[in-house]
């Protein structure tokens, strides 16, 4: 069936991973984090007016939440916002529809690699895998690496493997690593040297025979002159701007503030962790918004097919190969780079699909060894073992999506910043009944909130940089000094720690039961 319906078994993957991701997408994360709420505003000023929250028109660098980041996903949330308006669910679908079609990038590659049977395992793997699911659920730019790197590797391949090899294929590699690396923030570490290491390994020393030097310069020549092309608004970025390219990473980089030498060693021990048992197998990233914590980054079924697929890598020994080995080995230095919740699974999502592509070849290789294996064990062994591992193919993903769906949505929502719809919802439907609202210094960023709830109009923010009505007091700082002995009524939205004394209008409880909210009001009403 696989190998003879190639097109069929692609696309039911990809059905397949769009309904896993689809499937409760508005709700699912519980909440809606602030880097989304900030993405899906951008979008929405850059789509009225042209501009992005700060007044600079079509930006390729935008500023988020007094950050500078890429743009990618804002300026791919356009259309979905114009089609269904400033909702959760446009927000989330761009990084939701890049998620399933990684799935089928995971194909292509494995295909290529080796045969359809080992692209549809891969693709499989993918589209259940804890790692790229969660990370398809919620507005996040890092999933769309999972896209543009197999496509990257996909379109290099293909040009390696013809006998005359045009510039064509070439091109749309550079193309799709270049978009890789106006992504995400860490790609531009990784990518470069990732490229330079591809080419490298499987070219090798050949590469300087003149044979070889004839027949691959024009590739060679075409995909250098694009991504060096492309990577220049990006270069001039980071060095003409690095008061805004470089503050991000200045906070959270393990080179900044202790001698170089120390900063390689906790750069090596960062590295190691990204390959640790248990970040992979057993609980993965901590952080709730990369995973849920009861689950590595992958699936234990994919364990011994890692192991037969590198033995097969390593004693079969191509140079088509050490592609993936390069790929394997380069996924976490970006990681490595920052000491923020090590080990990190956004800044780390580089290992996907790789993994899963190199458990597909494992998969088919013991498909290929397994008289060798009849012959040393038993045949009741080796169909016991197959039973087994399919019993756990089905076990682990089942378990996985029950808690995904039913248990973490309530344990997971204080991390997401749930309550704020409910919040800014009861403010529209009140507003009328206060001279202002005043919100608590006990959150980050609210007032991103009250811009997307509210759809706020992005020229009076562009202008005036101020909420009309609502009054933010300063991060950290405590609610009493603002709470004004007047006759005109003020709603104060604060933490439950927060004005204890005082009956509120509304409380706002976590699905946990906490309460996370309370709008209470000081004044005269109707004054």
């Amino acid at each position: 069936m696989i190998n003879r319906h190639p097109r069929i078994t692609a696309l039911a993957l990809f059905l397949t991973a769009l309904v896993l991701r689809l499937y409760q997408l508005p709700a699912n994360p519980a909440g809606f984090f602030r880097d989304e709420a900030d993405k899906g505003y951008t979008a929405y000023c850059l789509l009225t007016n042209g501009q992005d929250q700060t007044g600079r028109p079509w930006p390729l660098f935008v500023r988020s939440l007094r950050v500078t980041t890429s743009g990618f996903y804002q300026y791919a949330d356009l259309p979905f916002v114009a089609a269904l308006g400033l909702t959760e669910f446009a927000v989330r679908l761009p990084a939701c529809l890049a998620g399933a079609c990684s799935v089928m990038a995971a194909y292509m590659l494995a295909a290529r690699l080796w045969n359809p049977a080992a692209g549809a395992w891969a693709g499989l793997f993918v589209a259940l895998s804890p790692w790229s699911l969660l990370l398809s659920r919620w507005a996040n730019q890092s999933i769309f690496l999972t896209l543009w790197i197999p496509l990257g590797l996909f379109f290099f391949l293909r040009q390696k493997e013809q006998p005359f090899p045009g510039p064509g294929h070439a091109a749309l590699s550079a193309l799709f690593f270049l978009l890789a690396l106006y992504t995400y923030a860490p790609a531009q570490l990784y990518i470069p040297v990732g490229v330079v290491l591809i080419w490298f390994v499987s070219l090798g020393r050949e590469a300087f025979r003149p044979a070889l030097r004839g027949s691959f310069i024009r590739p060679v020549i075409v995909f250098f002159g694009i991504f060096a092309l492309g990577s220049l608004p990006m270069l001039y970025h980071i060095l003409y701007q690095p008061e805004e390219s470089g503050a991000r990473f200045s906070s959270i980089s393990i080179f900044d503030g202790q001698p170089m030498a120390f900063a390689a060693l906790e750069w090596l021990r960062n590295y190691c962790l990204h390959f640790s048992p248990g970040f992979l197998f057993i609980h993965g990233d901590s952080n709730l918004r990369h995973n849920t914590a009861v689950f590595g980054q992958l699936h234990w079924y994919l364990l011994p097919l890692l192991v037969a697929g590198m033995a097969r890598i390593v004693t079969r020994r191509a140079r088509v190969d050490r592609v993936l080995l390069v790929w394997l080995l380069c996924f976490p230095i970006a990681a490595a780079c920052t000491r923020e919740s090590i080990p990190h699974a956004l800044r780390s999502i580089f290992g996907v699909p790789v993994f899963q592509v190199i458990a597909a070849y494992g998969l088919v290789s013991l498909g290929e060894w397994k008289d060798w294996l009849e012959q040393w064990t038993s045949r009741d062994l080796v169909r016991a073992c197959r039973y087994l591992w399919f019993a756990a193919l089905v076990l682990c993903p089942a378990l996985y999506l029950y808690d995904l769906y039913v248990r973490y949505p309530v344990y997971s929502a204080v991390d997401w910043e749930y309550g704020y719809r409910d919040a800014v919802g009861w403010w529209r439907d009140h507003r009328h009944e206060a001279e202002k609202a005043v919100v608590s210094g006990l959150a980050e960023y609210p007032y991103i909130f009250f811009l997307f709830y509210d759809a706020y109009p992005p020229e009076k923010w562009i202008h005036e940089q101020a909420i009309e009505g609502v009054e933010f007091v300063p991060t950290g700082a405590p609610i009493q000094p603002y709470i004004q002995k007047t006759e005109h009524r003020v709603f104060y939205l604060v933490r439950a720690v927060e004005l204890p004394s005082v009956q509120p209008e509304k409380v706002i409880y976590a699905p946990t039961g906490e309460i996370l909210w309370k709008w209470a009001a000081w004044g005269r009403k109707g004054g």
